[in-house]
């Protein structure tokens, strides 16, 4: 059973994935669950929104809106991309949910139907993270870069605390039975990524990639390129011939002797065909070290791989037996 996070570990988290948290007075405490008798949890997904309006953090953690009492959400996303907690507990933030909508989060589907009122309803805030960022939600008032990213860092977060994935993420308009629009409108960028629309289908591919890093990833950092034997020695031949086109020193001196012949340089010790093969020439050392470079750092990827997935089962092992 996902119960819901403590206050301290709901920061915690969201801190060790990068997102810059604020904490509003009295969020620990604040919550719906005496004022309707309803708990909160066990909670099943993530429901995202845009609050239609400027300077929401107010309104979201302690003002509510006529007819619908805060706290509003969870959190609230500021633009600059601060993370303003807003309760620990039941909030009023996704109204009625399809069942047909909820059941393909709740079960983490590939593909997420329409909603669809005949399927019957649920109460969304018994169930779902709720995350209000601040956009006025008419398609042309942009999210910047840095406000995107704390936004997909705060989902991956929760995601890896209970072993889900990115398809338990859902926007609001993806569940309302009350053609709620939201999340929408331009987003700046994001990694290497220009001016794009959002999309509850790449904001879901985007949290599913930083799902596949350890926390500390960040979008746009290059894999280092994967050569093969054949590769290394055409450019440490080319390295050679670009020296030795230069003259200089170079020409005509011992120190050419170092990349043109194999009588030189001494081979490593451990080489497996030390015994019979002690010297090796310049090209061959540049492709051993490239190779063993390239070796360590596939290990050190792999590692943290591990890491991260045995992380992602202690985590869901310590949620199911509500530590």
């Amino acid at each position: 059973m996902a119960s819901p996070m403590s206050p301290d570990t709901y920061i915690r988290i969201l801190r060790e994935e990068g997102v810059r948290v604020s904490e509003y007075p009295g969020w620990r405490t604040r919550e719906r669950d005496d004022e309707t008798g309803l708990a909160f949890g066990p909670v099943r997904m993530i429901l995202n929104h845009h609050t239609a309006g400027r300077n929401s953090r107010d309104v979201v953690a302690r003002d509510g809106v006529p007819g619908l009492p805060p706290p509003l959400a969870h959190i609230h996303l500021a633009k600059d991309g601060t993370a303003t907690m807003c309760s620990a507990g039941r909030a009023n933030h996704a109204g009625p949910m399809a069942i047909n909508a909820y059941q393909s989060f709740r079960d983490e589907a590939s593909v997420h139907p329409a909603p669809s009122r005949a399927s019957g309803t649920i109460d969304g805030n018994d169930v779902s993270y709720g995350i209000e960022t601040e956009n006025l939600g008419d398609g042309e008032d942009v999210y910047p870069r840095a406000q995107y990213d704390a936004w997909v860092r705060t989902n991956a977060a929760i995601c890896r605390h209970y072993g889900w994935s990115a398809e338990s993420v859902a926007c609001h308009k993806e569940t309302s039975v009350e053609g709620k629009p939201d999340p929408r409108g331009p987003v700046a960028g994001y990694g290497s990524r220009g001016r794009f629309e959002f999309t509850p289908k790449q904001f879901r591919a985007d949290v599913a990639e930083r799902l596949r890093h350890d926390r500390t990833w960040s979008p746009g950092e290059e894999e280092d390129m994967a050569l093969t034997n054949t590769e290394i020695g055409k450019i440490a031949d080319a390295v050679v011939a670009k020296l030795l086109a230069g003259g200089g020193v170079l020409e005509g001196s011992d120190v050419r002797k170092i990349f043109t012949t194999d009588d030189v340089l001494t081979a490593p010790s451990d080489a497996a065909d030390y015994a019979t093969n002690k010297h090796w020439t310049f090209a061959t050392h540049v492709q051993s070290t490239t190779t063993a470079v390239r070796e360590i750092r596939a290990q050190a990827r792999s590692n943290g791989e591990q890491l991260t997935a045995l992380k992602r089962a202690v985590d869901a092992i310590k949620a199911k037996v509500g530590a």
